[in-house]
């Protein structure tokens, strides 16, 4: 079973890897187009700003990077990213379309590799993405994958990153498109100690979980926000923001929460779906 990577390189007595995650940025090919009465684009932009002034070492983006599937909005997503300098890694949402995802990437350096070295940490990224639906799925061949490497990899830390989450939020609408097999993929990454932490995007507000020594998180988007602990559809009013994470070079994990400040990006509160 190949365990392949990519590294990046980092000094030999780094201890700490720095992170942001950002998520479900809904871009369009129109940079003046509106999601939910908020312009994505903009946000979007507002969010890379204050990143520019966090000392990062790597930015995870995981998920939903487009909204309307368009090359143009894959374009516009690494024009963007591309000012931070430091490497970038993405993976899919159910809202994105892979292959136009790839040719919209191509030749951008945003790294789309399963498996990413960052010294004494691994990052896997797992696309749990099921054609035509919002929930997600890990078949059967990426569930296989994940537990080799973790079965080969035991000299890393690990941080797995996925679009669906695989705990519930507590948001009866958005369960529903949940990893539908979480508690498989909960089993099996319970049964490694090298696995300190899970991020994931989808859920478009922040959550901060244990599953026995594993940290299970996400993220806000930086577009619309979802309100926590509804039954049906409601979007928050509280700003986009990012996820900061410190990889230990112990294996533990600070992380944290920034939002944009202000009132700049309301959404509108009366939509009812998407």
């Amino acid at each position: 079973m190949s365990v392949r990577a990519k590294a990046l390189s980092f000094p030999a007595d780094k201890q700490s890897i720095r992170i942001a995650q950002i998520s479900d940025p809904h871009l369009f090919a129109d940079k003046g187009a509106e999601f939910l009465g908020l312009n994505p684009w903009d946000s979007f932009s507002a969010v890379l700003s204050e990143l520019r002034y966090e000392p990062l070492d790597m930015v995870i983006a995981s998920g939903d990077l487009s909204q309307d599937h368009s090359i143009e909005a894959y374009r516009h997503f690494a024009d963007g990213v591309r000012g931070l300098g430091v490497p970038i890694s993405a993976l899919p949402g159910n809202h994105d379309a892979f292959d136009r995802m790839e040719l919209g990437l191509e030749g951008s350096g945003v790294i789309l590799d399963r498996r990413i070295i960052l010294g004494r940490w691994q990052l896997l990224q797992l696309d749990s993405t099921v054609l035509g639906l919002p929930g997600g799925h890990l078949n059967h061949h990426r569930l296989e994958w994940l537990e080799a490497v973790l079965h080969h990899s035991s000299a890393y830390h690990t941080l797995i990153a996925l679009h669906h989450h695989p705990l519930d939020t507590g948001c009866t609408w958005l369960d529903q498109h949940r990893l539908d097999n979480g508690a498989e993929f909960n089993a099996l990454i319970s049964g490694f100690d090298t696995v300190k932490g899970v991020i994931w995007g989808h859920v478009h507000q922040e959550m901060d979980e244990r599953l026995d020594h594993i940290r299970m998180l996400a993220a806000p988007s930086t577009s619309i926000q979802f309100r926590p602990q509804c039954r049906d559809f409601t979007l928050d009013n509280l700003q986009p923001g990012y996820r900061l994470l410190t990889l230990n070079a112990d294996g533990s994990i600070d992380t944290s929460i920034n939002r944009l400040s202000g009132d700049r990006f309301q959404p509108d509160r009366t939509a009812s779906g998407y």
